[in-house]
């Protein structure tokens, strides 16, 4: 249920006097430990575990949901580009709230989500799209992008001599 990459919304959590998180704060799952406990890296910078069973946090948003979300996009006209680059903020500023676009030469754009998630750096979507005639909009390709994170275990394994 809370792969790692996965976007997480903080929904409750025991108080800690070292950490300021407050329920609607945003993270991303870096892994879930043997004892059921969600690692996350929050996007206020601090990194902790939600505690199974105290805390609580819902998934907001797992890879092959943005691969749906996106498949409808690209089958869709649009009239303009400031009206799609609205949509898909629409549609994913839920779980990526820094979201931003980059136009780029050649007619593509770049759509910045803001944070890494689904074990990327620097995760976006690469947009490339044909105007018609009358400046409308139809996206050719879109492609998640990204530098590959290294998937770490948390729990290294010690050799005996």
């Amino acid at each position: 249920m809370y792969p790692p990459g996965c976007r997480v919304e903080l929904e409750d959590m025991e108080a800690d006097p070292y950490v300021k998180l407050s329920p609607g704060d945003l993270g991303t799952v870096q892994f879930v430990d043997d004892a059921g406990q969600i690692h996350v890296s929050w996007d206020c910078g601090h990194s902790l575990a939600m505690v199974f069973g105290v805390d609580h946090c819902r998934c907001v948003m797992r890879e092959d949901r943005l691969q749906e979300i996106l498949q409808r996009v690209q089958a869709m006209p649009f009239e303009s580009l400031e009206k799609m680059e609205l949509y898909i903020t629409e549609k994913l500023s839920g779980a990526f709230p820094k979201i931003s676009f980059q136009e780029r030469e050649g007619q593509e754009v770049i759509a910045d989500m803001g944070v890494a998630a689904f074990m990327k750096k620097d995760l976006g979507v690469a947009i490339q799209y044909e105007a018609d005639s009358q400046q409308h909009i139809f996206i050719k390709k879109m492609e998640i992008q990204g530098q590959e994170l290294e998937r770490k275990n948390p729990f290294p394994v010690q050799k005996k001599r």
